[in-house]
């Protein structure tokens, strides 16, 4: 210790020495004894390890060095209190600034003022910084204190132009206030040390100024944008608050100061670029009324994100990945812990690129925090959970190197020290032994990002396709020479269904882009369906498919650019022209094709349950229209994926079926929820009901819906049903309506949110002629009603109907009555003569009607021997014996069914294995029919055995 140090005790002396580093050591003593004289001796006063810990952030930092001395009572406040205690929100901040009579001061005046009150926190920040607090809490610190110099500056700023120039207003006269966006770190509130602020401005509407001089709104907010960045960036004896950039706005520095929202709006529909979206993916609005920003936001949102699955970014990233590369040439990047190879920039790239792609679909993903990304990304899947961990890890070390390289002198530089001195002082705060074991830790955290930015962000174009054949002006010359060098000979119907798409309108119609990609395309698509093998019809169906969607540029766009994706889909296409069939429809449906996990995992009903949840809470309140096109997407993708698992095995039979009823259930219930709500709404409440909760009101499943044996061709045969209360009720609240009223909106509301047909087509067609009196009945009716009825007046086949009813939606209560309403109606003890005459008259009647004869093929539902056979031996047997064996009421599903019919012996062991087994084999034969796309016919060869098994046992049990 040098001799300089007498002002200090000899004590806090040894301690400093043992813990800066010699090469520190002058300075550090010097700017300590320095210090102490501005704080009239304070020092001398403290305990030796708070001197000695303090002397070390001296040590690493000249900036703290300069400003300790220049606020002593915030430095000596920070010693006796702690720093935690001088951490503050942005609100606090902000009551600060207004607590200090600063909005009365003279622009001169105030800018001193606020470089000294920035210089002040900052001292606390980077304090905090240096001792070791987490660096994601230091970058809402440096964040919030940004907003509220921000937000001060713009309220300074209109209070003073107001004055000349009167308050803005719009063309009616309300007041306007300007927009502030914060962009970038500032944006995601992750702002370096010493970084710059970038900011793009605008406000709600055109229209002018009420003062004397009036001007356009245009004109004042340009003025004060003005006033505010000069309050923040102009350099004076005080420094700057902070560097404002305000070239990401609309057209740059050629482009207006400030816009309004409809010119905002118009630029980032028309005219902004791919990479503006990049750069918006972290814009926050930092000022203005709520309802303005919340406006200004879903516009940027709009504008970034897609509302589907965008690999038509995957260009833009390439663009930009380049050019990220090309600046990593550059000499002396690999010591800039941002943009050199492996810096923060490209873990940021990382996650900004899958939130481009993915955010649209996926809310969740447009958070703007980078560590909440990775987090998300490896939670969802996206990427491998070691990579989001080992990423979040080496940007929480890189932001904190960062922030220490600036703090050294409060400048905006991200490169690694080159001279002893300033190595020296990243060491120490640090905490490394060396340079260079801080060095080699920096390297190799910085190689394991680039190792991740190569990896998962490799984008690079699936198809290496270089063909010259322009395909989208084919003719038959230029086609067969394709196919000559393939070495396969294809016919004309094949060639000319081939042109026919090329040059058909929406084809013609593409932009270049979406040209580019539908040539690299068609030779992916000639590849497996006609070369390597031949599916001329799979490859006419995609054709029809890309007719439909060509005009969606990003969904080529998804074909091309993930082979997965293409290869999965053309996998399924293959197993079934349905697949292709429901794209056609619903192009959306692509995007599930890009997880095989996600694709082959069927859900459980409670994982339905919390899906359909999830899907309609990112749709509005009251939009029906949305939830009706929420609840399509939702079916189609989740019947999508038991198409897949049943096509390739993934899932037996009997298990499709109890998947696709349990799908219609979760929808039918949500339907009728939605439903009710929406008629609470409108038409009051019965009384002792809830309007979020359906009571007194119940749907009944008949048929596969009510045996749980839906297909995916399937309709849903329903009946609702209400409680028995007086009709003439009034409901309470709304425009009251009578019980008979309400109910006969309920049942016409969830109609019409089940079988409308939106741009995502019918969620299910539906049947009602089971409920009493068929077409001509009521479409609601009271429990004991129909009670009555089936007692009294239904037919034979209704009752048969009965056997497979159950209550799927609505009052539980109801559906309790329900199941005593069932059991009391088939338990009646019937003549066995007559019931079988009746059996086999209706099955005779619908044989006549709905038998499809080809030659040597067989009506898997209605051919003798048949599925529908089975059923009517099932039904009679639960007619027949009900009244003395009640366990036959259990279950509503043929398959269990056919067993408790087996234990009350009407069948035999045999007969009802035969049975089972014919079942399940004609189920399965339709629902591969159904994705085939085909008639419920087979060739009658495959199914002698069980058909001869059949009419066997309907010869025992029904003739006999």
């Amino acid at each position: 210790m040098t001799s300089n140090y007498m002002g200090m005790n000899q004590k806090v002396a040894l301690s400093l020495s043992n813990k800066v580093p010699l090469i520190l050591l002058q300075s550090t003593e010097e700017a300590l004894v320095e210090l102490n004289g501005v704080l009239n001796g304070q020092l001398d006063t403290l305990k030796s390890d708070i001197i000695k810990d303090f002397s070390c952030v001296l040590a690493s930092s000249c900036y703290l060095q300069q400003q300790t001395k220049a606020h002593p009572a915030q430095t000596i406040k920070a010693l006796t209190h702690g720093i935690e205690s001088l951490v503050y929100s942005v609100n606090e901040y902000g009551a600060e600034l207004s607590a200090a009579g600063l909005f009365e001061l003279d622009e001169a005046s105030l800018m001193k003022k606020l470089r000294q009150f920035r210089h002040k926190h900052m001292i606390v920040i980077a304090w905090r910084d240096q001792v070791g607090v987490d660096v994601s809490g230091i970058l809402i610190s440096l964040s919030s204190l940004a907003d509220a110099l921000i937000s001060f500056a713009c309220d300074w700023a209109y209070a003073r132009t107001c004055q000349r120039y009167g308050v803005p207003k719009d063309l009616v006269g309300a007041a306007q206030k300007l927009l502030i966006i914060g962009m970038g770190k500032l944006g995601a509130n992750e702002l370096n040390f010493s970084s710059d602020v970038d900011l793009i401005f605008c406000y709600p509407s055109a229209g002018q100024t009420d003062g004397s001089r009036s001007i356009s709104n245009e004109e004042f907010f340009t003025r004060q944008c003005r006033l505010i960045v000069k309050l923040l960036d102009q350099q004076t004896v005080d420094g700057f608050v902070f560097r404002v950039d305000t070239r990401l706005r609309p057209f740059g520095d050629s482009g207006a100061l400030a816009l309004n929202l409809d010119a905002m709006e118009i630029y980032y529909q028309s005219h902004a670029r791919e990479w503006e979206r990049y750069a918006m993916v972290k814009a926050r609005a930092i000022t203005g009324s709520e309802g303005d920003k919340k406006d200004l936001m879903s516009l940027l949102r709009s504008f970034v994100y897609r509302r589907y699955l965008d690999y038509g970014v995957f260009d833009s990233i390439r663009v930009m990945k380049r050019q990220i590369e090309e600046q990593l040439k550059k000499k002396g990047a690999e010591y800039n812990v941002k943009l050199g190879p492996g810096g923060i920039r490209e873990i940021e790239f990382i996650g900004q690129a899958y939130q481009l792609i993915r955010g649209g679909l996926d809310k969740s993903l447009q958070a703007r925090g980078i560590v909440d990304i990775l987090n998300l990304l490896a939670e969802k899947g996206h990427i491998p959970s070691v990579a989001a961990k080992e990423l979040v890890e080496d940007y929480r070390y890189l932001r904190r190197l960062e922030n220490h390289i600036q703090e050294i002198d409060d400048k905006q530089t991200h490169e690694l020290p080159q001279d002893e001195l300033n190595q020296a002082r990243l060491v120490l705060s640090m905490q490394f032994k060396d340079w260079s074991e801080l060095l080699g830790d920096t390297q190799h955290t910085m190689q394991r990002v680039h190792q991740y930015f190569e990896s998962l962000v490799d984008f690079s174009p699936a198809s290496k396709e270089t063909d010259a054949l322009d395909w989208l002006a084919l003719d038959d010359a230029s086609l067969d020479r394709f196919f000559s060098t393939k070495q396969v000979v294809m016919g004309d119907e094949i060639k000319r269904n081939i042109i026919d798409f090329c040059q058909s309108y929406p084809v013609r119609q593409l932009p270049d882009k979406g040209r580019q990609y539908l040539n690299r395309l068609l030779p992916m698509l000639m590849e497996p369906l006609l070369i390597k093998q031949s599916h001329e019809k799979t490859l006419f169906a995609f054709l029809n498919m890309l007719e439909v969607i060509c005009n969606r540029v990003v969904y080529l766009v998804l074909l091309v650019e993930n082979a997965a994706v293409f290869n999965q889909l053309i996998r399924l296409a293959i197993l079934s022209p349905w697949i292709i069939n429901q794209v056609t429809r619903s192009p959306i449906l692509l995007d599930e094709l890009i997880d095989p996990n996600s694709l082959f995992q069927t859900l459980s009903k409670q994982e339905l349950e919390a899906e359909i949840i999830n899907v309609l809470a990112r749709v509005d309140d009251g939009d029906v229209e949305a939830q009706m096109e929420a609840l399509r997407h939702f079916k189609q993708v989740n019947v999508l994926r038991v198409a897949a698992s049943d096509l390739t095995g993934v899932i037996p039979v009997m298990i499709v079926s109890d998947k696709l009823t349990d799908i219609a259930e979760v929808i039918v219930n949500k339907a009728l929820t939605l439903s009710w709500q929406s008629v609470c709404k409108t038409y009051g409440v019965p009384v002792g009901s809830d309007s979020d909760v359906v009571s007194g009101f119940a749907i009944i499943g008949f048929g596969k819906m009510g045996g749980i044996e839906l297909g995916f061709s399937s309709d849903l045969d329903v009946v609702f049903v209400h409680k028995d209360a007086p009709l003439d009720e009034l409901t309470v609240g709304g425009r009251s309506a009578s019980l008979a009223e309400f109910y006969m909106r309920l049942a016409r509301k969830f109609i019409a949110m089940m079988t409308t047909h939106t741009f995502s087509g019918a969620l299910y067609e539906m049947d009602l002629r089971l409920r009493p009196n068929g077409n001509s009945g009521l479409l609601v009716t009271s429990i004991s009603a129909f009670e009555r009825y089936q007692k009294n007046k239904a037919w034979t086949w209704e009752q048969q109907a009965l056997v497979r009813a159950r209550a799927v939606a609505g009052c539980v209560q109801l559906a309790k009555s329900f199941v005593q309403t069932r059991q009391d109606v088939l338990a009646i003890s019937r003549d066995i003569g007559v019931l079988k005459q009746d059996v086999l008259d209706m099955r005779e009647k619908m044989r006549k009607a709905l038998l499809i004869v080809k030659d040597g093929c067989f009506d898997l539902k209605h051919g003798v021997g048949g599925m529908v056979d089975i059923e009517f031996i099932v039904q009679f047997g639960v007619l027949a014996h009900a009244c003395q064996n009640e366990s036959v009421l259990t279950y509503t599903d043929n398959v269990r069914l056919l067993v408790e019919l087996s234990r009350v012996g009407m069948l035999t062991e045999s007969q009802q294995m035969q049975l089972t087994q014919a079942y399940k084999a004609y189920r399965e034969a339709v629902h591969h029919a159904s994705l085939a796309e085909s008639l419920m016919v087979m060739d009658a060869a495959e199914f002698k055995q069980h058909i001869s098994q059949v009419k066997l046992v309907w010869q025992e049990v029904i003739l006999n």
